[in-house]
């Protein structure tokens, strides 16, 4: 039997993104100019809060397309997983951009509301549509690249500014309208809270990752049931899936199963990979093959103590060495 893996698309993934993360780093740049202009000439805090959130999206953009390059070096003798997780630790990095800027929009703020500022509505919606169209336009290019993690925490920053402008053209048009000026820092904190929770949802994603959970889409009781119908698969423990990005899985197991030659285990080994490559996009395995079991059903037996097998050929080693 022939295996036919499909080779990883990390690859192919990254270097598409990339260049389209180049793009919405111009396109931001437009907006931030638009949004602070505006801002100031309004006296609008939604806006400049906005155009803060805009600055750590440049920060963001620019560290994003670092990483996806760097996610295309090939392994090396010392990384041999290659650079993969850069993109992780560049996702918890935006996130702690995100927090201080959430911190900055609160104080000001907070004291907009003790001490209202007059605003020009129309200007401040004037300027949010522009925003908002531009906003769009790169939220529609990156999200078929949704599925890379350092895509998703800038997809994060840009979705937020959408919302966020969305909200200053309406609050802009309630002060042209009303008067009403408190809406200013009310939708203030309301982009505040938005963008809390986007830069939890990336931090709790990428911590997933770098704690090497298994991905949350997955069922390790699937991953067990389709692998233990391969004929020649006894039993199956010692399992251990996880991300080794954000797009890429592994995973490692010990399969029991006949006594037998090695070429006919070549086989059930071919079959495994195909099965786990195909239902559930693990591309990278490790499987080690034993005849011997810790304990029918454990899964996620270690065995601590060690392999009895392993024991074994230890005390032949030492036997060996002794004369």
């Amino acid at each position: 039997m022939r295996n036919k893996i499909r080779p990883m698309r990390l690859a192919n993934v990254s270097a598409g993104a990339a260049a389209r993360v180049r793009l919405a780093l111009l396109l931001t740049a437009i907006v931030l100019v638009v949004e602070v202009v505006g801002g100031l000439w309004a006296h609008s805090l939604a806006l400049l809060s906005d155009a803060g959130h805009i600055v750590t999206d440049l920060v963001v953009l620019g560290l994003s397309s670092f990483a996806l390059a760097q996610v295309q070096r090939p392994a090396s003798a010392r990384r041999t997983f290659g650079y993969q997780r850069v993109g992780i630790l560049v996702a918890l990095v935006n996130a702690l951009l995100l927090a201080a800027v959430v911190l900055g929009i609160v104080v000001e703020a907070i004291r907009r509301l003790q001490h209202p500022a007059a605003v020009q509505g129309g200007i401040m919606a004037a300027a949010a549509v522009v925003g908002l169209v531009i906003s769009l336009v790169i939220a529609r290019s990156l999200e078929p690249m949704r599925a890379d993690l350092t895509v998703r925490s800038a997809l994060m920053h840009i979705w937020g500014d959408a919302w966020a402008a969305g909200g200053i053209i309406v609050a802009g048009l309630l002060i042209a309208a009303t008067g009403w000026l408190t809406i200013d820092p009310l939708l203030s904190l309301a982009i505040a809270a938005l963008i809390a929770w986007s830069a939890w949802r990336v931090v709790a994603a990428a911590i997933n990752i770098l704690l090497e959970s298994t991905p949350a889409d997955l069922r390790t009781e699937s991953v067990v049931a389709a692998v233990k119908r391969v004929p020649g698969v006894n039993d199956l423990h010692d399992l251990h899936i996880w991300s080794l990005g954000a797009q890429t899985r592994a995973m490692s197991a010990h399969l029991l199963i006949d006594d037998q030659r090695v070429t006919q285990a070549q086989d059930i080994l071919a079959e495994v990979r195909e099965v786990l490559a195909h239902e559930f996009e693990i591309e990278h395995t490790t499987i080690q093959f034993e005849s011997l079991v810790c304990r029918p059903g454990d899964v996620f037996c270690v065995q601590p103590d060690g392999h009895p097998h392993l024991d074994d050929a230890h005390d032949r080693m030492t036997r060996r060495a002794a004369g």
